[in-house]
């Protein structure tokens, strides 16, 4: 009983001796990021949308941030014996080269030196499909959908159930409705196609208004300065 609680003791000893290391390995494949804290506060939203919360570190070096970016000249490494990572070329935050890292097999903490991020991610086996890919599938016709007034379906109440969108390829827009009242402006995705917005001019520099691209759909949710107004938000979807 003795010689059994010694060798327990002795295996615990030497495990604790041992030095925690991260290996390249731990790091491989695709990961969400769940969470950007900034000094104990929540920022995620500010650094990252709906599809660039994801990292990709590719065997060969290069990483990728985003369902829509592309590894060229991104180069990541470990240095195991630091429990650090550096990341080239293109870091999300803040362009902050070198983190602390600690990593389980579904698990990953990134820390810069100063201790002001902690960055938690999540691995994933799979990325989501992108609906929509590249600046030119938005080229089209839009037609209106659907319209929610605080989440429930109301478009059979609302007033304009014809009206549209087109997309055109050289950058301009219209729209109008089946009483032919058109409007004639520009449009722009932003980079990680995740909004489109519409200027009155080609190069004006603030958009008057801008639409959300998710689930295959264009909307938009109506402003207002009366918190006790509903939310009424407008989708319109291709018309293929």
């Amino acid at each position: 009983m003795k010689k059994s609680l010694l060798i327990v003791v002795f295996m615990i000893f030497m495990l604790s001796a041992c030095k925690y290391s991260t290996p390249p390995e731990m790091l491989m494949g695709n990961w969400y990021v769940a969470s950007v804290k900034a000094n104990g506060h929540e920022m995620i939203n500010d650094y990252l949308d709906a599809n660039t919360r994801y990292l990709i570190f590719k065997e060969e070096g290069s990483y990728q941030v985003g369902l829509l970016d592309t590894t060229r000249e991104k180069s990541w490494m470990i240095k195991p014996d630091k429990n650090e990572l550096v990341m080239m070329n293109g870091s999300p935050f803040d362009d902050i080269k070198t983190w602390s890292v600690k990593a389980s097999d579904e698990l990953v903490y990134l820390t810069d030196k100063r201790n002001h991020f902690r960055i938690t991610l999540n691995r994933k086996a799979k990325l989501p499909k992108i609906e929509i890919a590249d600046p030119n599938a938005l080229v089209g016709k839009w037609v209106l959908d659907k319209v929610t007034v605080n989440g429930y379906n109301n478009t059979d109440k609302y007033a304009f159930p014809n009206r549209w969108i087109l997309l055109s390829d050289n950058g301009k827009f219209y729209n109008g409705s089946e009483k032919g009242d058109q409007n004639v402006g520009y449009w722009e995705a932003n980079s990680s196609l995740t909004k489109v917005d519409f200027f009155a001019q080609k190069d004006q520099d603030e958009s008057f208004i801008s639409f959300n691209i998710a689930n295959n759909t264009l909307w938009y949710e109506k402003e207002t300065d009366n918190y006790d107004q509903p939310q009424v938000r407008v989708y319109f979807k291709k018309n293929d």
